[in-house]
């Protein structure tokens, strides 16, 4: 799967319902820019998804990852909260029809953190 295929727009359902992530892929780059609303704060310090922000930033592809490949999410905007108190990471499930991301803290359980692109 390369940067190109999952360049779009997903949109959140389960946990994630009203978030949407907007992925561009950029020519020569394993990632691009992206831009969220609706996402949540309070992944990696908090036990429960908190505040919602509307923000931008960049992305990159890891296919290195163990559990799969990944996108990893950098935020650039807005400045108010801490690095890491967010989704940063989303692993990537694909098939011939469709390309799903989520927060994959066990593979062994259903994702609750799920965006799909129509």
């Amino acid at each position: 799967m390369g940067t190109g295929d999952l360049a779009g727009t997903y949109r959140g359902v389960y946990e994630a319902r009203g978030a949407v992530l907007t992925l561009s892929s950029v020519p020569g780059w394993s990632g691009g820019t992206l831009t969220v609303e609706g996402w949540p704060t309070g992944s990696t310090y908090r036990a429960e998804l908190g505040k919602t922000f509307k923000g931008s930033g960049t992305w990159e592809l890891d296919a290195g990852s163990q559990g799969g490949p990944l996108v990893r999410l950098s935020f650039t905007q807005p400045h108010d909260w801490i690095s890491g108190d967010t989704v940063d990471r989303l692993a990537i499930a694909a098939d011939s029809s469709r390309t799903v991301l989520y927060e994959n803290s066990d593979p062994d359980t259903c994702p609750d953190f799920r965006l799909d692109r129509p």
